[in-house]
């Protein structure tokens, strides 16, 4: 897996790369691990959905997935300022993929 600084991050999550960089992390696929920070109503919605390629984490908690059927889902929960700014990286990434697209 590819490591780097957090800012260099956005074209690899623009085109769904695994990476880590520090706390920041995308990845195939998606699990929960017990220690993730996704409230019920986010846990759950991660947890029905189908067919996930790819999932951008903070500190080992989905902020963001993608699925082929239905692109990015984005959560909008809020966390600490270094997941806030991990999440505005990932809607700079959405945007840069779709500009792409």
């Amino acid at each position: 897996m590819k490591q780097m600084n957090q800012r260099d991050a956005i074209h690899f999550i623009a085109t769904r790369q695994e990476f880590k960089a520090s706390a920041l992390e995308g990845r195939a696929g998606g699990s929960l691990s017990p220690s993730n920070r996704l409230s019920e109503a986010e846990a759950n919605q991660f947890i029905r959905t189908e067919g996930i390629g790819y999932t951008v984490y903070s500190y080992d908690t989905p902020i963001a997935w993608h699925t082929e059927a239905h692109g990015w889902h984005l959560v909008e929960q809020k966390f600490s300022s270094t997941t806030s700014k991990h999440q505005n990286y990932v809607r700079r990434a959405v945007a840069e993929s779709l500009v792409g697209a």
